[in-house]
């Protein structure tokens, strides 16, 4: 028996040795990078392409919007199982990845718009099947041959049809009164008292400044429609800034935020609904700055605008308080928000605003 034992030791060394399989790894956002391009002159070619920047694999799924009013043409490869090309198409595609130590993958995506506008569509990839998102891009498709409209300028009003008109009409009232009414009304104006000659002056003077009020008011009442429609389109709630808007994919400037939503979701969740978003914000400011979860709104139909659900944010985001450390200067934070609305309601408007006293941006899910 003991010499079997010492036989099995020094034989040891010797045997095939099988390594243990290296589990992938839960990256992170400094650990994966997404890109979204964009090609194609009729059809919408989108190009997701994903690295992983570690020396151990990493498994991921990628998620890809379909853009709205856009229908899959063609994928590859295949999507996986939650993504498929199907009849009416979904409203986004789903890749597993696996990637190995500094591997990259790309896949792709073609969609046929429904008229002649740009297609913003964005792409994400989370780690694991329902993990947290890592990293995101978006793009805007423009189609090649798609007139671009130059904004029409203003014309100043010295250069309106009614100027030289007017030039031209009192040119020639000045030549006519001084060749041919001039002598006559000189001569009654000296046969008149001074009684007369200062009803002759009211006269002229009344008829001048209404002549000038018609002038001012024609001149004002374009200004005055356009700030009346300005002052329409203004949000009830911010101060300050402009409003800007957008859909999915879509960069939009708040101060010194800039917020891109890569994703919408909602689903049934204890008799109502949870709608996710996946949100972009990077500070372009000097400082860090904070922002907050209460400023970040869903609109619906059906509901009142609510801010984000703090417990489920919380959890969405792995346990983190997104809202509890600023978001330094150059730096992109990719963060889940969730809302808790009724199971009637429609969504309609995501607020998104980098402060209290800021318009905001607004998004169309």
């Amino acid at each position: 028996m003991l010499t079997t034992a010492l036989s099995l030791a020094l034989l040891a060394p010797a045997l095939p040795f099988a390594a243990a399989p290296v589990a992938a790894q839960q990256p992170d956002s400094s650990q994966v990078d997404v890109a979204v391009t964009s090609t194609g002159k009729q059809d919408a070619v989108y190009r997701v392409a994903v690295t992983n920047r570690t020396e151990a694999p990493t498994e991921l799924t990628v998620r890809q919007s379909v853009p709205d009013g856009a229908s899959v043409v063609s994928t590859s490869p295949a999507p996986g199982l939650g993504g498929s090309p199907g009849p009416g198409s979904p409203s986004e595609l789903v890749w597993p990845v696996r990637l190995g130590p500094f591997e990259s993958t790309t896949v792709t995506a073609t969609f046929k718009p429904s008229g002649t506008a740009s297609l913003s569509g964005a792409a994400c990839a989370y780690a694991g099947w329902n993990g947290q998102p890592v990293d995101c891009s978006a793009t805007v498709w423009t189609p090649e041959r798609a007139a671009v409209v130059a904004p029409v300028a203003a014309v100043p009003w010295w250069r309106q049809w009614w100027v030289p008109a007017v030039t031209v009409l009192l040119a020639v009232a000045v030549v006519v009164v001084a060749r041919y009414g001039w002598p006559r009304a000189a001569a009654r104006l000296a046969a008149l008292t001074d009684r007369g000659r200062a009803g002759v002056a009211v006269v002229t003077a009344l008829v001048l400044l209404t002549g000038l009020g018609v002038l001012a008011v024609a001149l004002a009442v374009p200004r005055l429609a356009a700030a009346g429609a300005a002052t329409h389109r203004m949000p009830a709630s911010g101060w300050h800034g402009p409003t800007a808007s957008g859909g999915i994919g879509v960069p939009l400037r708040d101060s010194t935020f800039e917020f891109t939503t890569y994703r919408f979701v909602c689903a049934p969740s204890g008799g109502g609904q949870r709608c996710t978003a996946v949100v972009g914000i990077t500070n372009f400011g000097p400082v860090p700055e904070h922002w907050h979860g209460s400023l970040q709104r869903l609109s619906s139909t059906g509901a009142d605008r609510l801010g984000t659900d703090a417990i489920a944010t919380r959890v969405a985001n792995g346990g983190r308080d997104i809202f509890d450390a600023p978001v330094v200067p150059g730096h992109r934070l990719v963060a889940q928000l969730v809302w808790s609305i009724p199971a009637t309601a429609v969504p309609t408007t995501v607020e998104l605003r980098s402060g209290a006293f800021a318009q905001g941006v607004r998004v169309s899910p």
